[in-house]
């Protein structure tokens, strides 16, 4: 029975319900959805939800709500339930959402171009040139394929009767796809039965037409064009999805800074010079993407690309300027554009909607205000909209004089009374709730005309009578599901043919700004991983000895924690809970150096690799660092600790897995490897000195199991551990990874390669350390030895000297090879 699924269900009024047409009555297309919550067991619908909190956690999926404590990191918000749409309601949708686009499309190319629709009176000129989204240093731009509107989104809600409405148009740089995205494959994780009996129509093709369509109307060019994606950077609220579709389009994600006008064309810094770009698929606004011409204060886009925009040398996408299109004071008028332009009736109707600046509507608005929502018509009017049914007496009167003070910049529009449709209570077992919903569906241009996404992005209110749908409000989404029409095939997506010039090898188009995070990376994890190591040993010796019977090796190993900044203290000797306390603190507080820090910082950079990290190696990162963050607090355990060090150094080598098994040997490869190199030299360089510096210490464990050289060691002395085979096995042996001469060799061989294509790039600073190294004899192999001593040292300052070659060569663009070299 349905009674304890709908005992919290409030009963529409007044309003449409999205799944059922009577009280505890599904509509027809949600009876197979309804029928499985009926039969679920409840244990099951809680594993589901825990499934997709899981997931969404693991993914690293976030949406930065700016007032929200949490800030970039705030999980997504999705809810287990799907919204469901029969073929033949999105038929409909789908046909109105392309009329749309094209007359939008033909609005901005005439705004922008020939002035009839101004001309002719069907726009009055005050919402055109009073509009701080109309930018007058793109008139005259070259629309390649009369196209400057290639990805539209539109925010539907329904009224009472069911009718589809339009609220709002995004046109600058409509977000919500990749989140479309990502719900859906998470969400067909949870209900994989239902989702394949329903035959829920698939949303990759959508990607792939947006990715040919750009490439078809970009500027012309030997080979495939370039094309990439740019973000304002990894503090926007949005930026998972700008990773996210960045690796489902295959685009090089790119910031401001990444990209330069030169002989108005625009060019992508990468390690091998300057690379054409020929596409961007921007996320950025309008006025930010130039400082030179639109906004003088924006660091966040390219000087000059408003230029090597009229020349036609790039394609923008959307065209500068849309901004222009999601004034709500434009509703009102496209009735009659859509006559004008396409010759028949708006499929689907705005919501009522009236510009103050026409005198009529500004009287009649007065006279409704109870019902209506005042909205500024323009951007530049940083004001948020209000509702008349709030205001009354002194308030209501103040208002009305400020519209009538400035008419123009005021639009007033019908309150929607949103549908509603069920979630899953997340704090009962078995029970729904009702909540409002608006849906955002996505069109992206192609060769023969607009394509819709089939699904979308509906987003859920926070309660049940919610008069703003807003992710920035707290809402939640839901993933769109429309069901197929069986007696059709899904369409086919045009493609353009590709051919031998076509072809590309990896790593071509790697920015500066890449190469560098990915240097980085390997340095942190690294550093991840001697971090978790040292802290382990440490703590396996605290728990092992007495404070009486610690040895010269405990000496080294605290000496080795003070180097990394692992104690708050320099004494020698403290007590044994300070040390306690100070050691759990390394491997969990975020705020001190240590375990958590290192781990933080990897995290960061790896958020800005998004788009060139696989799904599995994002989860391993981001398992880690949640698990660190959980046993933050007092009541960690040495147990507990030393466990999740484990876990911790598991995953790390997981990691590294990923980095020699999965990434292709591109360039950028070789910069993380680089970076992972010099770090562990530096380490190993370390541990070895302070052993060194201690020669009556007896055992040598310690720095066979820092070195994860143990097995080895046991392999093939059979024998406790002497000086001369440890040194032997951790200097020279060019066979083992966690040798001073392996990575010595190693990074010299990479400079070399490098230094190929590049230029010299820090090789020469190894040099001497690679003869030193050559030169190294057995009999050199004692702690005391002089020349294993000054190579140790020589190493180690070789090692720091090349990170900062390397920064000054290839990160900050003061090399001459880098201003000289171009590449088309």
């Amino acid at each position: 029975m349905p009674r304890q699924l709908l005992a919290a269900y409030e009963q529409a009024r007044a309003r449409y319900d999205e799944m059922f047409e009577a009280p505890s009555v599904p509509r027809a297309h949600w009876r197979a959805a309804f029928d499985q919550l009926l039969s679920v067991p409840p244990e099951r619908m809680r594993e589901r939800v825990e499934s997709v909190q899981r997931q969404i956690r693991e993914n690293g999926v976030t949406y930065n709500v700016y007032a929200d404590s949490k800030g970039a990191d705030r999980p997504w918000d999705l809810d287990v339930l799907p919204l469901i749409l029969s073929h033949e309601e999105w038929r409909q949708i789908e046909a109105a959402v392309v009329q749309r686009a094209t007359l939008l499309n033909r609005i901005l190319l005439d705004i922008y171009g020939g002035h009839s629709l101004l001309t002719e009176g069907l726009l009055p000129p005050a919402l055109v040139y009073g509009h701080a989204g109309f930018l007058r240093p793109c008139c005259g731009e070259r629309a390649a394929g009369e196209r400057m509107l290639h990805l539209y989104a539109a925010d539907l809600a329904r009224s009472p009767d069911g009718q589809w409405w339009v609220v709002a148009d995004r046109t600058q740089a409509p977000s919500g796809a990749g989140y479309a995205m990502e719900n859906r494959q998470v969400i067909s994780r949870a209900f994989p039965e239902l989702f394949r009996d329903l035959r829920v129509r698939n949303l990759s093709h959508f990607f792939a037409t947006l990715r040919d369509g750009l490439a078809h109307w970009a500027p012309r060019a030997e080979g495939p064009p370039l094309m990439v994606l740019l973000t304002p950077g990894p503090y926007n609220e949005t930026y998972f999805e700008h990773a996210y579709l960045a690796r489902q389009l295959g685009f090089a994600l790119v910031e401001g800074p990444d990209l330069t006008v030169r002989d108005g064309c625009v060019w992508l810094k990468t390690l091998s010079g300057l690379q054409r770009v020929h596409v961007i698929l921007r996320r950025l606004d309008d006025d930010f993407c130039d400082p030179l011409e639109l906004r003088a204060d924006s660091a966040l886009g390219v000087a000059g690309l408003a230029d090597a925009v009229r020349r036609g040398n790039v394609l923008v996408s959307n065209a500068l300027g849309s901004n222009l299109l999601e004034s709500g004071a434009l509703l009102g008028f496209l009735p009659a554009l859509c006559e004008r332009l396409l010759g028949e009736p708006l499929r689907m109707p705005s919501v009522a909607t009236w510009w103050c600046g026409e005198p009529a509507a500004l009287e009649d608005a007065i006279k409704h205000l109870e019902r209506l929502v005042i909205k500024p018509a323009f951007p530049q009017l940083r004001a948020e909209a209000v509702f008349g049914e709030d205001f009354s007496g002194a308030r209501r009167d103040a208002l009305i004089a400020q519209l009538r003070e400035r008419p123009h910049g005021y639009v007033a529009q019908e309150l929607v009374r949103f549908s509603q449709a069920p979630v899953w209570d997340r704090q009962h077992p078995r029970r729904l709730l009702a909540r409002d919903m608006g849906l955002r569906v996505f069109a992206c241009a192609s060769p023969d005309g607009y394509v819709v996404m089939p699904g979308g992005l509906a987003r859920v209110g926070t309660g049940s009578d919610a008069r703003v749908v807003s992710m920035q409000r707290g809402g939640s989404s839901k993933d769109v599901w429309v069901l197929a029409d069986t007696s059709s095939g899904t369409p086919s997506v045009p493609r353009r043919a590709g051919g031998a010039h076509d072809l590309i090898r990896a790593g071509a188009n790697l920015s500066s700004r890449m190469i560098e995070n990915l240097f980085w990376f390997g340095r942190y994890s690294e550093r991840c991983n001697n971090t978790a190591r040292l802290l382990r040993i440490t703590l396996g010796r605290f728990i092992d000895e007495s404070a009486a019977k610690r040895s010269g090796e405990w000496q080294s190993l605290m000496a080795m924690c003070r180097f990394a900044e692992l104690l708050d203290t320099d004494e020698d000797e403290f007590a044994d809970d300070e040390l306690e306390q100070n050691l759990l603190a390394a491997v969990t507080d975020e705020e001190k150096p240590g375990l958590a820090g290192s781990m933080r910082q990897l995290f960061r950079v790896a958020f800005q690799l998004r788009e060139r990290l696989s799904a599995d190696n994002w989860r391993t990162i981001n398992q880690v660092v949640q698990d660190l963050s959980a046993r933050k607090g007092p009541r960690q355990t040495l147990s507990g600790t030393l466990a999740e060090l484990d876990r911790t150094v598991v995953a790390l080598m997981t990691l590294a897995g990923f980095a020699m098994d999965g990434m292709t040997r591109d360039q950028g490869w070789r910069f993380m490897s680089i970076g992972r190199r010099v770090e562990r030299l530096q380490f190993l360089c370390m541990v070895l000195q302070q052993a060194c510096s201690s020669p009556g210490a007896e055992n040598l464990d310690w720095v066979l199991d820092l070195a994860d050289s143990t097995i080895t060691y046991r392999s093939r002395y059979m024998a406790r551990p002497e000086w001369a085979p440890t040194l032997d096995l951790l200097v020279r042996d060019e066979s083992n990874p966690r040798s001073v001469a392996f990575q010595l060799y190693g990074l010299h061989d990479f400079l070399g390669r490098l230094a190929e294509a590049s230029g010299p790039c820090g090789e020469d600073l190894l040099q001497p350390c690679v003869e030193s190294m050559r030169a190294l004899e057995a009999p050199d192999l004692q702690p005391r030895g002089p020349r294993l001593r000054v190579l140790l040292r020589d190493v180690y300052a070789a090692s720091f000297a090349l990170s900062e070659r390397l920064e000054l060569r290839f990160f900050c663009h003061v090399s001459e090879v880098n201003r000289g070299t171009f590449a088309t």
